[in-house]
């Protein structure tokens, strides 16, 4: 058996596909399992060359196990096996997953000392390492470092940037200065300046933001709709929800249970014992529930805000009936009704 088929074998065997996110104890089972067939094979006289050893980098730094991985980059090393970067950049995309800024400057170390270039790709996780820790400057430095050591940031370059940053201002200056060296933003631009804004608190230009992309003919998700109107919960700004609440349906996004959640929270927030405020209020949220039934969004979560509402304005005869309708909606949920929604967003 050859070094490559070695590789797909590991790659394929062991169950795994690309970005696939596993928990802790099953990245353990899987880690073990990998080394004890490693092994196996080196046992049975198989070919372990580059490809192998690199393919089970990337699984190791997958699964986030880090020092197991960088064991075999050593014992890699040893065999003289390095013949690319590859290995290392692998190992520092596992750290830039973990926001593991010291393991990431580690393997730059390690390149540097063995002759490596620093790729794009390298800088890359370096910045992904960066916006997972909000170092802003250190982030903006990494950008001026690519251009300087002749190496041109690409779009992922720019939104690992534009996620470091701490504020809306910073942000947007990476983001005018992406455009106009002719990078064609996309949703997941959009999507990197929203959570600066999303850090601030910062509604205006987190609707702003909404308002470009869709004026830019791409069509925003409703993970993005929520993070707006989230966004207006505080301080409330009820006519700003209701519009982004009706904008999402016009544009033919289907509201999902966090949607519901957000509208009927703010007409909770909206009720401060105003008769007329309070009914209108309740009215908007009664009609969000029945639409969200009728959308087939049927979630726990949904019944437990509007429960907060009548608990709230003192309805404990709407309150029951909205239990009842809620355990007839989902039968199998057995726990109370009556209690105050949890954090669903």
């Amino acid at each position: 058996m050859l070094d490559k088929d070695v590789a797909d074998f590991l790659r394929w065997t062991l169950g795994t596909v690309q970005h696939v996110r596993v928990g802790q104890q099953r990245s353990a089972s899987l880690a073990a399992a990998l080394k004890s067939e490693i092994t196996r094979l080196r046992e049975a006289k198989y070919e372990i060359g580059s490809q192998a050893y690199t393919q089970a980098i990337t699984l190791l730094a997958r699964w986030g196990r880090n020092s197991e991985a960088r064991t075999l980059l050593e014992d890699m090393k040893s065999r003289g096996l390095v013949s690319s970067a590859e290995p290392y950049e692998e190992l520092m995309k596992g750290h830039a997953m973990c926001g593991d800024l010291h393991g990431i400057q580690q393997v730059i170390r390690e390149m540097h000392q063995g002759g490596w270039n620093i790729t794009k790709q390298a800088y890359n996780y370096l910045l992904m390492g960066f916006s997972k820790r909000g170092e802003q400057s250190h982030a903006i430095s990494i950008l001026e470092a690519m251009k300087e050591n002749g190496l041109q940031p690409d779009r992922m370059s720019y939104h690992w940037a534009i996620m470091a940053c701490n504020n809306y201002k910073a942000a947007r200056r990476l983001f005018d200065d992406m455009v106009d060296r002719g990078l064609q933003y996309n949703d997941q631009t959009f999507t990197s300046l929203l959570k600066t804004c999303m850090k601030a608190g910062d509604a205006k230009n987190g609707l702003q933001i909404l308002v470009e992309s869709i004026e830019a003919g791409l069509k925003p998700s409703s993970t993005v709709f929520n993070q707006v109107m989230r966004l207006h919960l505080k301080p409330l700004d009820m006519n700003a929800v209701a519009t982004l609440y009706r904008k999402m349906r016009d544009t033919g996004i289907p509201p999902d249970f966090v949607t519901y959640c957000i509208f009927i929270r703010a007409c909770k927030l909206e009720c401060r014992g105003g008769v007329k405020v309070d009914a209108r209020s309740i009215s908007l949220a009664e009609a969000a529930l029945e639409q969200s039934r009728r959308d087939g969004v049927d979630h726990r979560e949904v019944y437990r805000e509007i429960l907060s509402l009548y608990n709230k304005v003192g309805d404990r005869k709407k309150a029951e009936d909205v239990a009842t309708l809620m355990l007839k909606a989902l039968p199998g949920d057995s726990r109370q009704t009556d209690i105050a929604p949890t954090n669903w967003a």
